[in-house]
């Protein structure tokens, strides 16, 4: 088996890299238990925020909307799905990633239509981090070993194989969850006492991951007696160690620190072997290819009031009349994973290509080709290959090695090397950085902290020191980054999030992100070069050569905009069927000033961009699984001011149709006297063949009159244009 993990290790460092083109939001999914349920942790590959759900009265469907966040290394549109296969009571399930409709802010209004195969009881919520949405599978939590074969890691740990995710806190438990936690002691010692030892771990399990009862002390020191019986002497001196932090006075602290001394050294092999859980290795993946069509016709209104206006068009006017999409979209996903009883391997190949058949151009990108392998007995891990970002300060794609340690329990330190994917003219670039991870600073709280440098040409480039906070308790979650350049002297990110469940019906969010755009370096002084340089500078050696490093990095601040996003919504059910939704956003980029002879007249900001919006959500009005989102939105500038009226539909008309009808009315006008009206209508379709061959096309008719502005010598010309645009395409999933 070793010999055989060489190979795609060595195809992740060999393999040649491609340009960019676009990639996928969804990452992975993995089932983990969390006390009496199963959690479905939707992991992405950029920061995400979750909105809000509508589920289908038949219990096997559900819609889960989220907003893609502001981040340095943006990723484009693939329609992609993920795959559970479920079993021991858990429903197969299909989650599949979507646009919410073909509009300018499809790019970050997105929502995942998951799908189960039989009616199940669950509710989703926002994740522990900004990277996941989390689906809760209700009383279904005693099924994830039978349904995985062990249960699922979650950010480097096990959740029943190092130590509970949630360790007893100060906080007090109420009655109910009292009574609980004893009847789940009670049934461990049962089960410890009849030397049914992984039974009396499940259960324990369970007890420590809920709030704290007066149970909990004798939970984690029998925990630890019950891996030290199961011939697990590692995992059992965690346990004690985390006793001894929680409770170090006591008895029962100077029986467990006895047990403790005696126990091998971490690392070492037990004399009482465990038995080894039985491997499994899994395939998965996805193969698609979407071909994009699309013809537009403009005409004047001086050309349709003429006696001309009445003649064919002609295919060769192409002034009046032409194709303008003919493209080729193909996507490839691979997925391989082999786990044991003392590790968790994965290798993991996406790629895409894009043919301009109009413009003879062929765009391939690599989004992902790493290998990842995770010890389940000594803390180890690694990630080598072309990977998306996974904070430690690393700002965008890159090809190298990221690798970490469990050096005690919940806290782990971590290295990353490598190079930006995507180059910058003839540059060439490097960083290296440390990151320190604790996945429990107090019961609801984690974060991490990093230093990151960036080499660009042999001089620093960028040097990032921040921290990432994590909030999580039960209905609320909030996630905070903070990124601050050493050598520039700026703050690159300070962004927070966060997500409020009140009660059974209501979610509230809330976002503000202000970041540089782009993110601080040197490298930015490359495309703010002098224009009257007949050969601007290809590196920054080049650029040395005339100006000093002090000077080029005063120029990389006063060249560098900020970018403020901000953003509060909700939404309540009103009804059994009905939910509604408001939401209200702003945006601007500050003012760069002038900077002589590289941009004299500087750039003035942009104002504050607002958007004021509200839906209307129907859910199962004339089925058991259709829904229904009206939305009215007014937004405005310091120049303009528009509306936005749309209708989404979503109808499942059997297990393997379904139909997406849309409409959209936006009206503009401007301050000089100019405006803009346009009106798209489109359907999409899906045929699910066996579950696991889709075919999906969509059909989008758009017509738009733009009038210009007036002048001293009349009124503004008007022009209106007619498109179309189509895509057709098919999908395996295996």
């Amino acid at each position: 088996m070793r010999n055989t993990l060489l190979l795609p290790v060595a195809v992740c460092i060999c393999a040649g890299y491609a340009s960019p083109a676009q990639a996928q939001f969804l990452d992975e999914a993995e089932l983990r238990q969390e006390g009496a349920n199963a959690i479905a942790n939707i992991r992405f590959v950029t920061p995400v925020q979750y909105l809000r759900s509508t589920s289908a009265r038949a219990s096997d469907m559900v819609q889960a909307f989220y907003n893609v966040l502001p981040s340095r290394d943006p990723v484009t549109d693939i329609p992609s799905e993920l795959r559970l296969a479920g079993g021991a009571g858990i429903p197969s399930i299909i989650i599949s990633d979507e646009v919410v409709n073909n509009t300018a802010q499809a790019k970050s209004s997105r929502k995942l239509v998951i799908r189960f195969d039989t009616p199940v009881k669950f509710r989703l919520r926002a994740g522990r981090d900004s990277r996941s949405i989390e689906l809760v599978l209700e009383g279904l939590g005693a099924s994830v070993k039978k349904a995985s074969g062990r249960a699922a890691t979650v950010s480097g740990a096990k959740t029943d194989d190092v130590v509970p995710i949630s360790a007893p806190a100060s906080t007090s438990a109420d009655a109910g969850t009292e009574q609980s936690g004893a009847a789940l002691l009670a049934a461990a010692q049962s089960a410890f006492d009849g030397g049914q030892y992984d039974a009396a771990i499940e259960l324990l399990n369970q007890l420590l991951n809920m709030s704290t009862t007066t149970s909990s002390r004798r939970a984690q020191e029998l925990i630890g007696l019950a891996r030290l019986n199961a011939g697990d002497a590692d995992r059992s001196a965690s346990e004690f160690d985390l006793f001894l932090k929680l409770y170090p006075v006591g008895d029962d602290s100077d029986r467990v620190r006895q047990l403790a001394a005696a126990l091998p050294t971490m690392g070492q092999k037990s004399s009482k072997s465990r038995p080894a859980a039985e491997p499994m290795s899994t395939t998965s993946g996805s193969v698609s290819m979407f071909y994009y069509g699309g013809k537009s016709e403009v005409r004047t209104q001086e050309f349709q009031d003429s006696v001309l206006a009445s003649l064919p068009v002609l295919q060769s006017d192409n002034t009046l009349s032409g194709v303008d999409q003919r493209q080729l979209q193909t996507n490839v996903d691979l997925n391989w994973r082999y786990r044991d009883d003392e590790r968790d391997m994965r290798f993991v190949f996406r790629n895409a290509n894009s043919a301009d058949m109009i413009k003879d151009v062929n765009k391939n990108r690599l989004s992902a080709l790493y290998f990842d392998s995770r010890s389940l007995v000594d803390g180890t891990s690694y990630r080598v290959g072309r990977q998306s970002p996974n904070g430690g300060g690393v700002l965008y794609r890159f090809d190298g090695l990221q690798a970490g340690y469990i050096f005690q329990p919940k806290w782990k330190v971590n290295a990353v090397i490598g190079t930006p994917s995507d180059p910058l003219l003839d540059t060439r670039r490097t960083f290296y950085g440390l990151s320190v991870d604790a996945q429990a600073l107090s019961k609801e709280l984690s974060g991490s902290a990093f230093l990151i440098e960036q080499v660009i040409d042999g001089e620093t480039d960028r040097r990032g020191v921040g921290a990432d906070l994590r909030y999580f308790k039960g209905g609320t979650s909030a996630s905070a980054q903070f990124d601050y350049d050493l050598v520039i002297q700026g703050v690159n990110v300070a962004a927070l999030q966060a997500n409020w469940q009140l009660g059974e019906t209501t979610m509230v969010n809330a976002m503000y992100d202000r970041r540089t755009v782009p993110i601080l370096s040197l490298g930015n002084m490359l495309f703010f070069q002098n224009p009257a340089l007949l050969a601007p500078a290809q590196r920054i050696q080049e650029l040395l050569g005339t100006t000093s490093i002090e000077v080029l990095r005063e120029q990389v601040k006063g060249l560098t905009a900020y970018q403020t996003q901000a953003r509060i919504g909700g939404t309540t059910a009103i009804a059994s069927s009905w939910q509604v939704g408001a939401d209200l956003s702003m945006t601007s980029v500050d003012e760069i000033k002038p900077v002589v002879d590289l941009l004299p007249d500087g750039q003035p900001s942009t104002g504050n961009l607002w958007s004021l919006g509200v839906q209307l959500i129907g859910t199962n009005l004339y089925s058991a699984r259709d829904t229904h989102v009206v939305g009215v939105s007014f937004l405005g500038g310091p120049t303009y001011h528009g509306t936005l009226l749309t209708y989404n539909n979503l109808s499942s008309l059997s297990e393997a149709w379904q139909l997406e009808p849309a409409f959209k009315y936006y009206t503009q006008s401007d301050n000089a006297g100019a405006s803009n009206d346009i009106w798209t209508v489109g359907l999409r379709a899906i045929y699910r063949i066996r579950q696991q061959v889709s075919l999906e096309t969509e059909l989008t008719y758009e017509r738009s009159k733009a009038t210009a502005a007036p002048s001293l010598t009349g009124p503004g010309s008007v022009s209106a244009t007619d498109r179309m645009t189509y895509y057709v395409g098919a999908r395996y999933d295996f």
